[in-house]
């Protein structure tokens, strides 16, 4: 259960708990299953912080510094998340579902079974993060930064990720179907065992990359000369 004493610092906003954060630098914020939804805390340092299945719905965490927090089961649906420092957080079977993570830092982060469907992620630094069985579906991924990243049976099924870096991931049974990936990076990437059906991959790199019998491929296409067109247009 959640300290209430922290429940109530972090109801009334950035200053607040900033405030009282540089009093006490070491003690760790306790807000498991608070009710926090539409807060502001935009800019806040809550590093380290226990928000295990918190409702964060519809809060405002632009800039926060939440690296390492807790925040597995937390809700954070329509919350806004852009430029957060988030790196190494947990949010194993957390709901993200309509978030801005817009040039968001979530490298070494867990993301097991976390749905992150419908956000709005460009540029997001997903470096070495664990996405194992997340859905990204329908989510704007643009130039999204998945290098080292695990992908096992992650879904990305309708997701803009064109530019996107997935050097050196991995990712059996990943399912990119109808998944717009074009101009994209996947130089010594394991592709085996993922789902590229209708995917648009044109123009993307394939460099030392592993794939087999395994890989479904759209039809027709080579990945060893993705072309300047789509195999279907």
């Amino acid at each position: 259960m959640a300290n209430q004493e922290h429940v109530k610092l972090a109801s009334s906003g950035p200053d607040a708990l900033d405030s009282w954060r540089e009093e006490n630098p070491d003690v760790q914020l306790d807000l498991e299953g608070a009710d926090l939804s539409g807060v502001n805390l935009a800019g806040t340092k809550i590093r380290n912080a226990n928000l295990q299945g918190a409702n964060l719905t519809g809060a405002r965490l632009t800039r926060a510094n939440l690296a390492g927090a807790n925040l597995a089961g937390a809700d954070l649906s329509e919350a806004d998340l852009g430029q957060a420092g988030m790196s190494g957080v947990d949010l194993t079977s957390a709901n993200l579902d309509n978030v801005n993570l817009f040039w968001a830092d979530l490298k070494g982060a867990i993301l097991k079974n976390t749905v992150v469907r419908h956000c709005r992620m460009n540029r997001v630094n997903l470096i070495g993060a664990d996405l194992t069985a997340a859905d990204f579906s329908q989510s704007n991924m643009i130039e999204a930064d998945l290098r080292n990243a695990d992908l096992t049976s992650a879904r990305f099924q309708s997701t803009n990720m064109n530019g996107a870096d997935l050097s050196r991931a991995v990712m059996p049974g990943a399912d990119f179907n109808l998944a717009m990936i074009r101009d994209s990076m996947w130089i010594a990437a394991d592709v085996r065992g993922a789902s590229f059906a209708q995917a648009s991959l044109h123009r993307s790199d394939f460099t030392m990359a592993k794939w087999d019998d395994t890989t479904k491929f759209p039809d027709r296409f080579d990945p060893e000369d993705t072309g300047p067109k789509d195999v279907n247009e």
